[in-house]
């Protein structure tokens, strides 16, 4: 009776958020108050799939969810990325009968990191993906040394671990794992590179005898392929490989037999879509309608978009605050182009969890990358636009090159009237819309 009466307040707390819209962890932050241990009481479905690391978490539980939805299932799973134990359990709450059986085909959720302690436990998921574990959110999450304890703490042996094997870190998750691994990856291509262009990379070292890696070539930042001149460690073999990667055509091949249309031209995407690919084909869809599926999913124009202003292409790229790799990633995607530029940088706060105003991370992203390009102008927008310009000046970019303004539209202003080239908008998500707002107003 108790559990009837909890699903159903949180069900009418659900019901009244809705009509005020009000956020969605409000209701399961009441209900575990009254019963912290209530998750474990909810009739789960046999698929449970949780995704974590410290980006691209949602990306990838999205296009899981979609692959699965758009194969006839049916899916839970928290799209407004509510990732703490609330969020996931006003998830649970939206999906379940009253009688705590939930209704789905299919459990699906991204995670925050330091969260898997106190969710895993509860809804033992069957099937983890863990996308990467870099620095990120300093004056939380610490050190991801912290972050690699919290979730080690989390995974148990009956748990399917779905791992990027071009990531040396992760493979820490594997030394004494005795439930079933599944790595993927990408080969060699015209994109990789030899020589490291990123300085402040996440793991050089090897993780059982911490000697200096070798590899043989680089996709990103500490993502290659990667071996121990002194001991066995080496990237491993993997079961799903990009084994052919065209950014302009946005196509990519898996294992040489799955051609797949990817979302954005960025290697990120070309990650995060071969993780979903590689989860889903081990649960058993077929591969080639997986693939036809990914196809044709529409591009998340919050996370990548492109168009034209005034015959200049306008690229704008999502980047997540207080994490360097997104960052890195943005600045890899505009070293592929070698035209005149403009750059803006910026963003509205630094996080909405917490004060901090913390920029350590401004320093671990190689803005140095931009000396040996055309830039026109590097534009710094938002309340930390100086902070940027420091860092920018401190990279080598010179003062001159340098603009800076308090608000989106009096940059996208400036950009329209004084700056020349291609624009590449690296922004938080907060600013994403409103910069696209400004710069397509008078293309109306």
């Amino acid at each position: 009776m108790k559990k009837f009466l909890l699903i159903a307040l949180g069900k009418c707390i659900i019901l009244v958020g809705k009509i005020l819209n009000r956020g969605s962890s409000l209701p399961g932050e009441i209900i575990l108050k009254l019963d912290s241990k209530f998750m474990r009481k909810i009739k789960l479905p046999e698929t449970v799939i949780a995704v974590t690391g410290s980006s691209g978490k949602g990306s990838v539980s999205s296009m899981i969810r979609d692959i699965y939805k758009g194969y006839g299932y049916s899916v839970a799973h928290n799209v407004k990325g509510s990732n703490l134990s609330a969020g996931i359990m006003t998830l649970l709450l939206e999906n379940t009968s009253f009688l705590g059986v939930m209704k789905k085909d299919v459990l699906v959720f991204e995670i925050d990191e330091r969260y898997t302690k106190f969710v895993f436990p509860e809804l033992n998921p069957n099937y983890v993906v863990i996308t990467n574990l870099t620095r990120d959110q300093p004056p939380r999450q610490g050190h991801f040394d912290l972050v690699f304890e919290e979730i080690k703490k989390a995974i148990t042996n009956d748990m399917h671990l779905i791992l990027n094997g071009d990531d040396p870190y992760l493979q820490k998750f594997t030394f004494d794992h005795k439930g079933p691994i599944t790595y993927y990856g990408i080969s060699k291509n015209k994109f990789s590179y030899l020589k490291n262009k990123f300085q402040n990379l996440n793991l050089t070292y090897c993780p059982k005898c911490n000697k200096k890696l070798d590899y043989e070539y680089y996709q990103f930042e500490n993502l290659g392929n990667y071996s121990c001149p002194k001991c066995d460690f080496k990237r491993p073999e993997t079961h799903f490989e990009i084994t052919k990667l065209d950014f302009e055509k946005k196509e990519m091949v898996i294992n040489n037999l799955h051609s797949i249309h990817m979302p954005s031209g960025i290697l990120y995407a070309a990650y995060n879509t071969l993780a979903a690919f590689a989860t889903t084909s081990i649960l058993g869809l077929d591969n080639e309608v997986i693939s036809k599926i990914i196809s044709e999913l529409n591009q998340n124009k919050k996370l990548y978009d492109e168009y034209t202003y005034q015959n200049r292409i306008v690229y704008v790229l999502n980047n997540k605050n207080e994490n360097s790799t997104t960052f890195n990633s943005s600045l890899l995607f505009l070293d592929r182009f070698k035209e005149k530029k403009t750059v803006v940088i910026g963003w509205k706060e630094i996080s909405r969890r917490y004060n901090f105003d913390d920029l350590s991370w401004l320093y671990d992203i190689d803005f140095e990358l931009l000396k040996k390009h055309d830039i026109d102008k590097i534009v710094c927008v938002g309340i930390h636009r100086y902070d940027i310009a420091t860092r920018l000046k401190y990279a080598g970019i010179y003062e001159k090159d340098i603009m800076v303004f308090d608000t989106l539209e009096e940059a996208t202003a400036e950009i329209k009237k004084k700056t020349s080239g291609n624009i590449y908008a690296i922004l938080n998500f907060d600013y994403v819309e409103p910069f696209n707002h400004y710069m397509k107003e008078d293309l109306s």
